[in-house]
């Protein structure tokens, strides 16, 4: 397996009179144009769902934010995408209070579940003590370093 250098990009190639490519800018109309169509297969397919985000964030006294969980919810299902405290403050219950709140508000989303991924130098066991369960291993080809996801029912 070879590496690409910084910066190379990956010639373009032709299927029929489709080029097929890297896309470079601006990645917000590229993503949202995916996400239509993405979204409009997928009712297609199951049915009307709703779709929605939000963050559950801890501020200090001058109002700065020092931690947040940014959370998708789509069909009955939640996924933790970003999960991060200021390490000054960790070990204070600042991340259970985050995932308390997070839990409550899909729940209140109608999700049935939440899932997330960490990393092996990551949050795992903070996560396991918190009911969630892990269902899959992902090896990233550098020692030491793995991918956990885990699920709980909510």
């Amino acid at each position: 397996m070879t590496k690409a250098k910084a910066g190379a990009t990956a010639k373009p190639r032709r299927v029929g009179s489709y080029r097929v490519g890297l896309e470079t800018a601006p990645l917000a109309a590229v993503k949202k144009t995916i996400g239509k169509g993405l979204s409009a297969h997928n009712k297609a397919a199951s049915g009307s769902y709703n779709a929605s985000d939000f963050v559950a964030g801890v501020r200090d006294a001058k109002g700065e934010l020092r931690g947040g969980f940014w959370v998708e919810v789509y069909y009955e299902s939640a996924f933790l995408k970003w999960a991060w405290v200021d390490p000054k403050l960790q070990r204070k219950g600042l991340g259970r209070a985050l995932m308390a709140a997070c839990e409550d508000e899909a729940r209140r989303r109608g999700a049935l579940n939440l899932w997330l991924d960490t990393f092996s130098f990551q949050a795992r066991p903070f996560y396991e003590k918190l009911g969630y369960r892990l269902f899959g291993t992902l090896k990233m080809g550098r020692a030491g370093v793995e991918r956990y996801f885990l699920s709980k029912d909510l």
